[in-house]
């Protein structure tokens, strides 16, 4: 009488093959890819958090504030009650720089993914924003 099953081998080379189809999965699909991009919407988002705060600040003041005055990772006045950092910092860090005239800024963070870059800027990032003006 033989008892129907599994042997051990047959186990291991199944164990094996999905094992060897995970590791090909998982270097196809690139995951450091996708968190880069997740990162990227964070940072996309930021800029749009820091830009409004930036026109509410003109709002009251007439001018925008003076460049490297926007203390990132802390509260900022009545304007943000914590300003966003980069997802990677400190490794990576948001830059804002204002013109002479007071009337205009770039605000730009480093993206990973080349598909998000605009209007980049030498020495700042590669992702920029300005005033609406």
């Amino acid at each position: 009488m033989k008892k129907g099953g599994f042997t051990l081998i047959e186990l291991l080379v199944v164990v094996s093959l999905i094992g060897i189809l995970t590791g090909v999965i998982i270097a196809i699909l690139n995951p450091n890819k996708f968190k880069g991009q997740a990162r990227d919407g964070v940072r996309l988002n930021d800029m749009a958090v820091i830009k409004g705060a930036l026109e509410q600040y003109y709002a009251e003041n007439n001018s925008y504030p003076a460049s490297n005055s926007i203390p990132f990772g802390s509260p900022w006045g009545t304007y943000l009650k914590s300003t966003p950092t980069d997802p990677l910092a400190p490794s990576r860090v948001y830059c804002y720089r204002q013109d002479g005239n007071n009337q205009n800024y770039y605000l730009c963070a480093t993206v990973e993914d080349t598909r998000n870059e605009k209007n980049g800027r030498a020495g700042c990032g590669t992702y920029c924003v300005t005033n609406p003006f």
